[in-house]
């Protein structure tokens, strides 16, 4: 199946989630956090490499806007559904050079 959208279809749960603080973003429950990035692996054509890329790219846009990621979480879409996903958060957090956290809702 080829993917027609740049995020997973179930963005609104990790948005809802994050901000009622639910699943691990509850750890942010006394926190002034804030989303200031999503990325995708690339959907089932993605790899290891394109997450990589897409989390550099991302750091990089980020960083002209004066902002930068300080933690990643691995969507639970990629948690329960992804095929590759060892590959791709040993990948993630070998180059990431932040905290990586598994998962986002239990939804």
């Amino acid at each position: 199946m080829i993917r027609e959208q740049n995020l997973c279809p179930g963005d609104a749960k990790c948005l809802v989630a994050f901000m009622h603080k639910e699943g691990e973003f509850e750890r942010y429950k006394n926190e002034d956090a804030a989303i200031v990035g999503i990325m995708n692996c690339g959907g089932c054509e993605g790899n290891k490499n394109r997450a990589v890329c897409s989390l550099a790219l991302l750091k990089s846009q980020l960083a002209d806007l004066g902002e930068n990621v300080d933690v990643l979480h691995i969507g639970t879409c990629i948690m329960k559904f992804c095929p590759r996903k060892e590959d791709i958060i040993s990948a993630i957090k070998e180059k990431a050079g932040i905290e990586v956290i598994e998962g986002t809702h239990k939804y």
